[in-house]
């Protein structure tokens, strides 16, 4: 029996501009750089994440799993992270992309009237925020 996975340890996302995308996730998402060691400068930088869902998709389910992102190239090669936030923190989320020109697909509601915001980050991976009244 495999070993049960208590959390997701980190994800790690190939990105063409080191700099510029740790500006994204420092400015842009507010995550907190974390001190590794065995990284070498200007090679990599790694940030505190809360856990989270590891999501896997075939890459013909993703585009019908999410119509509302419209005919986007390459979708189903495209990495997926999904952030939850607190619901009352939509404005929030929606202003802060807006003044970093970020593009971004929603705000959209699911059933439980949760809040889902698509975005990208300056490689085109694709993000999302989750409204969620509990984590």
């Amino acid at each position: 029996m495999p070993p049960k996975i208590k959390q997701i340890a980190e994800v790690a996302l190939v990105v063409s501009d080191l700099e510029r995308s740790r500006r994204f996730y420092r400015d842009v998402l507010g995550l907190e750089e974390f001190a590794y060691d065995a990284l070498k400068p200007g090679t990599g930088v790694t940030f505190h994440l809360a856990n989270g869902y590891l999501g896997l998709w075939l890459p013909n389910e993703w585009p019908r799993i999410n119509p509302h992102l419209g005919a986007i190239e390459d979708l189903g090669r495209r990495v997926h992270v999904v952030f939850y936030i607190d619901p009352m923190d939509e404005q929030n989320a929606l202003d802060t992309l807006r003044k970093h020109n970020v593009k971004f697909w929603g705000p959209r509601y699911n059933k439980e009237k949760e809040v889902h915001i698509d975005f990208e980050d300056p490689d085109g991976h694709m993000l999302e925020y989750w409204g969620r009244k509990q984590f």
